[in-house]
């Protein structure tokens, strides 16, 4: 079994990259870090003659990893009480791998949240929105954790993680 961790938040050693490498603590993973690659929005060709895919950026090389992949961590913070826009290109681009017969079934996708306040209301549209595309692409979502951080070390500094984060951290070990 291969894990790789999608980290979508900007602060590539921020709450969001600290949760996910404590997640996946003593487990063997890959991780991306979506800000430092480029990805360019999903242009919707399906009324032209174009392919349905954009080759000059990061995307396939990303896609790469994640066809290796048989548990898929996405990490975000919570911005503007939605997922970050660099995790929000990366699903939408998803389409083009689609289109393209890309082989998304029988994924299993795990979803961690970090946010200021108040992290079970604000991460809902966040976790319906990967719900809804998991289900779509036949992957199977296996749930969310939601941390509440707002400093810059607060992840690193917990002592006591949310329940959610103990019972999807349990799902991924029972797999793996």
């Amino acid at each position: 079994m291969t894990i790789l961790f999608i980290n979508g938040s900007p602060r590539q050693h921020g709450n969001t990259a600290t949760l996910g490498e404590r997640f996946l603590h003593n487990l063997p993973h890959t991780t991306i870090q979506l800000a430092a690659h480029d990805l360019h929005f999903v242009q919707d060709h399906r009324d032209t003659d174009l392919p349905q895919q954009d080759l000059t950026d990061d995307y396939e090389q990303l896609m790469t990893s994640f066809a290796q992949a048989d548990d898929i961590v996405l990490g975000t913070p919570v911005y503007w009480y939605g997922m970050t826009g660099q995790l929000k290109v990366f699903m939408d681009r998803w389409f083009d791998s689609y289109t393209n017969g890309f082989a998304f079934a029988g994924k299993r996708v795990y979803l961690l949240v970090v946010c200021a306040d108040a992290p079970q209301t604000k991460a809902l549209g966040i976790t319906q929105a990967v719900q809804h595309s998991c289900e779509w692409l036949k992957m199977s979502f296996q749930g969310t954790a939601t941390v509440t951080a707002d400093g810059p070390d607060d992840v690193a500094a917990m002592t006591d993680l949310p329940a959610s984060y103990w019972q999807l951290g349990a799902k991924l070990h029972a797999q793996n």
